[in-house]
C-alpha cells in the first residue's frame, strides 16, 4: 500500500516506519539511515539542508528529498 505523505516535519523513526511497516521502529530507522548513508548524491543534498545522519527530526524539505530519491513509501 503507497501512501501520500503530507508536506511536514517527520521524525526519522516516523519516517523510517512508513517505509518499512513491518519491522521495529527502531530498526527501521537504522535501516533508513543505511540507505541515506550509502547513497551518496542524496547524502549530499541533505547535507545542503544541514542534515546530519544524528538528526531526529526531518524538515519538509529533507522528506521531500528522501522521497524523490527513494520514491513515495
Amino acid at each position: 500500500m503507497h501512501q501520500t505523505l503530507t508536506p511536514r516535519s517527520y521524525g526519522v523513526k516516523e519516517l523510517a516506519s512508513i517505509y518499512f511497516p513491518n519491522i521495529a521502529p527502531a530498526s527501521a530507522s537504522i535501516r533508513l539511515k543505511r540507505w541515506i548513508r550509502t547513497t551518496p548524491a542524496l547524502l549530499t543534498a541533505l547535507a545542503e539542508t544541514n542534515y546530519r545522519l544524528s538528526s531526529r527530526i526531518l524538515t519538509p524539505r529533507q522528506v521531500e528529498i528522501i522521497c524523490t530519491e527513494f520514491g513515495q513509501p
